[in-house]
């Protein structure tokens, strides 16, 4: 049957060279569509693997501006609790945990990094004989949490350690903290110094005696040269109990991080809580922090939903124009078919013959395509990005502004999360280049496209009789 093949193949060289393009076209087409799927695929594994495994338990301010009246005030009813928090801590997938409270301190034996901007906001904003009374806002911003191991910052590198250490569970109920190396600079402190910090509550001066355990310093940031109660440099990192000692509430925290052990599992871990607790998520939200991988996951969703639908219209055109050609290959070879089945050869091994010709051709189209394959891919992933260039454009603009409104308007979420989420793979080109599993899944396609397109118009032949096709005329 292969020496038939190949022989027929060479008798009806128009025939073969038709199929081979023909079957090249189909194949680049099809691997150009199976590698954007799973570049998009791996692309959308990438970005929700950067925004990490962390879900946040916060009041939500936004539901609760949503409710107030106009000109009402922001109601402070709700507020979270560590036994609201402890509430989820051993849930299902939740591997560790942080509470974190905010909020803002003075200092008498020590002095805030000042910046330009500190000066000009003096100079213009303020009469003389008020620039040096003290506002509302503390000049440093005491971050008080139950461990430091997980801030976004310092695993990101963003912060690095310089000296010392950061503060673990095992610092509970101390009065441990890190300090920025500028600050530490300016005021002449290393690790194993002691200073004062104070705030008031209800009219009552609280203050905090502090020791240095570790001095990190900025590797990158965005914050830098804003107001001094803003700028990081001024930022102080203690334990939980420091900030409850400043805030006068043992109870009070300002959110809830839980690290799960699967970023694939926030949303299962967010529907688990709101069966399993009893807090009123009408006040609270249990964020997952994938708004923004939403945002930038939609144009690549779209463009994987684009290439599921090209694989299939090129499966299907492909099946139909080669089923059309080969019936018509066919028919000008009834009398070939029909002296075959009257000198005793099955139909079976017609058919065979049929597919070994064919199937000839796709196996050079098929590892041509392997090398031609990758450009067509690459043309294609190039024309779908660029036409969703300006929506993903778009939507990192929209996810900066809000990162910056994040962390100018409410210093008592997680740091740094929503800029640091924007940092990750969603800005990269897409690689679109062919895998294993490409292959499979092309040799896979190829394979059906061949039998389907014998199938179809042998079986119309062949159901006919040697004297029905010898009776019909060539051609």
């Amino acid at each position: 049957m292969i020496k038939n093949a190949l022989l027929s193949l060479k008798k009806n060289i128009g025939k073969t060279i038709l199929l081979f393009v023909i079957i090249v076209v189909i194949t680049n087409l099809v691997i150009a569509g199976l590698s954007i799927q799973s570049a998009t695929q791996k692309s959308m594994d990438q970005i929700r693997s950067s925004l990490g495994n962390d879900v946040t338990l916060s009041v939500d301010f936004r539901n609760m501006m949503k409710n107030r009246e106009p000109g009402e005030s922001v109601s402070n009813e709700n507020t979270l609790t560590t036994t609201m928090a402890d509430t989820l801590k051993d849930l299902k997938y939740v591997e560790n945990y942080n509470y974190q409270i905010s909020t803002s301190a003075n200092s008498d034996s020590i002095n805030a990094v000042e910046s330009e901007t500190d000066n000009n906001q003096q100079d213009t904003n303020r009469p003389d004989n008020q620039k040096n009374q003290n506002s509302t806002q503390g000049d440093f911003t005491i971050s008080a949490n139950t461990t430091m191991k997980y801030l976004d910052s310092f695993t990101n590198n963003n912060y690095k350690i310089t000296d010392g250490r950061l503060l673990t569970t095992q610092d509970q109920n101390t009065n441990n903290c890190v300090i920025e190396t500028n600050l530490a600079s300016d005021n002449n402190l290393k690790v194993g110094d002691t200073f004062t910090i104070n705030t008031t509550v209800n009219n009552e001066t609280i203050t905090q005696e502090l020791t240095i355990v570790g001095l990190y310093e900025i590797q990158s940031t965005d914050n830098i040269g804003g107001a001094h109660f803003n700028n990081p440099v001024n930022t102080i990192y203690t334990d939980l109990s420091v900030g409850q000692t400043l805030t006068g509430n043992s109870e009070n925290i300002t959110s809830a991080i839980y690290y799960l052990d699967d970023p694939e599992n926030a949303e299962a871990f967010v529907e688990l809580a709101k069966k399993k607790s009893d807090i009123d998520f009408d006040a609270f939200s249990l964020d997952a922090n994938d708004h923004l991988y939403q945002q930038n996951a939609s144009s690549l969703e779209s463009m994987q939903s684009f290439a599921k639908m090209f694989v299939w219209i090129v499966v299907i055109a492909g099946s139909a124009i080669l089923c059309l050609i080969l019936a018509l290959t066919i028919r000008n070879r009834y009398y070939e078919i029909g002296v075959l089945l009257s000198l005793g050869q099955s139909k079976v091994k017609i058919i065979a013959q049929q597919l070994i010709e064919i199937g000839l051709i796709a196996v050079v189209a098929f590892v041509i395509s392997l090398g031609t394959g990758q450009l067509t891919s690459r043309y294609m992933g190039n024309m779908l990005e660029s036409g969703s260039s300006s929506n993903v454009m778009q939507m990192d603009q929209k996810g900066d502004q809000s990162n910056d409104n994040q962390q100018k308007t409410n210093t008592q979420t997680k740091e740094n999360f929503l800029g640091n989420m924007m940092e990750g793979p969603s800005n990269q080109e897409l690689d679109v280049s062919i895998t294993g599993e490409n292959i499979v899944q092309l040799a896979g396609v190829t394979a059906a496209i061949c039998i389907v397109s014998i199938a179809v118009p042998a079986a119309y032949v062949l159901r006919l009789t040697p004297r029905q096709i010898l009776s019909r005329k060539e051609g």
